[in-house]
């Protein structure tokens, strides 16, 4: 009796386990069924592995998903164009940034809209350009690029600088003697005065 007791237990206890993990992916996975939205388009050069039903966040506040994604070829080039699925009661101002975000250490993709002020808000249907996508690696590229950049500016100005040693000593012998000169001068100015009214004579 008590291990039919302790079946039932794991049973329903696998059956709650299942009901609450269907509820947590309906609820963050789209929006609830019923809800309505609009529709606007977003076009990027790359998307960078972000999916369909990807979250949609204005100024960081979940209000829609990635509905769908399509390729458009235009002449020689081609886009990825998203359609994202937002909250009806959401409004977002016209010329928003919008760009390719990574959510947390899984680097789960997510569309992320800037808009705080503007002219008037976006219509449904309305297509927007978004920012390229700058991954983590190109930064890191970027980055090492510009410290070899660096490296090479240094090592050239410290070369210029051996190269032309002898002339720098020699300006700045150079401007200490001229230093020490007109310190003798200005003193020489305090202790006689009269040398100047002497010379500004000798020059009338």
């Amino acid at each position: 009796m008590k291990k039919n007791t302790q079946g039932l237990k794991v049973i329903i206890f696998g059956i709650l386990c299942l009901v609450g993990l269907f509820y947590l992916t309906m609820s963050t996975g789209k929006l609830h069924v019923g809800d309505q939205g609009y529709d606007i388009y977003v076009v990027f050069d790359d998307i960078a592995g972000l999916a369909n039903n990807a979250p949609v966040m204005l100024n960081g506040f979940e209000v829609g998903r990635v509905q769908d994604i399509k390729v458009a070829y235009e002449q020689e080039n081609s886009k990825t164009v998203l359609k994202l699925l937002v909250h009806k009661d959401i409004q977002i101002w016209n010329d928003p940034v919008v760009s390719i975000k990574t959510l947390g250490l899984m680097g789960e993709k997510f569309i992320q809209i800037s808009s705080l002020k503007g002219k008037g808000f976006l219509k449904p249907g309305a297509v927007i350009q978004g920012m390229p996508y700058m991954d983590l690696d190109v930064l890191v590229v970027q980055a090492k690029g510009l410290t070899e950049e660096l490296k090479k500016l240094t090592g050239n100005l410290n070369r210029s600088v051996e190269d032309n040693q002898d002339s720098i000593t020699r300006i700045v012998q150079n401007l200490e003697s001229t230093s020490k000169n007109l310190e003798e001068f200005s003193a020489d100015l305090k202790s006689h005065p009269w040398k100047l009214l002497y010379k500004g004579k000798e020059k009338n």
